[in-house]
């Protein structure tokens, strides 16, 4: 999210904390669809993200295994499907969870919309890291604790 820093309002930086926890979750989440869109999540899901990028845990019975560079790029997978997605920089990501094409934009201000395979992608994440919206029909509802680890019900 570009905005003022702290002492200087002026001043407009990248906050590279906050654009980090966005498009992780969002990619995450994304992810996430694929191996329970029939099931619901029912806390499933256990992730942790640390600072230098990388994500592991679980998706129900499959191991995630995510790293995101400097630039929003993801490259890994969530089971046996292997997760791409390249940033354009402005907000906008596009690329492959598995064999399902994702086109999606973050409007720097929390909002995330677009497409995963045929579903439409309309979620909010909070200052805190914590997600809501949904995924095509389903409800998606995370939250992040301040160590990094995120959980979804």
């Amino acid at each position: 999210m570009v905005g003022p820093t702290r002492g200087c309002p002026h001043l407009m930086i990248l906050d590279v904390r906050w654009a980090s926890t966005r498009v992780i979750l969002t990619s995450i989440i994304l992810a996430i669809f694929i191996f329970c869109e029939m099931q619901p999540l029912y806390a499933q899901t256990r992730l942790y993200t640390d600072r230098s990028g990388y994500t592991t845990g679980t998706v129900g019975g499959n191991s995630v295994n995510i790293y995101r560079d400097r630039y929003g790029n993801t490259t890994g997978s969530v089971g046996s499907e292997r997760v791409s997605t390249y940033s354009d920089g402005y907000g906008g990501t596009t690329g492959m969870i598995g064999k399902k094409a994702i086109i999606s934009h973050d409007d720097g201000y929390g909002s995330t919309t677009g497409i995963i395979g045929k579903d439409r992608i309309n979620l909010y994440t909070d200052r805190l890291g914590n997600t809501t919206g949904t995924i095509g029909r389903r409800t998606v509802i995370c939250q992040a604790d301040r160590f990094g680890n995120t959980t979804c019900n």
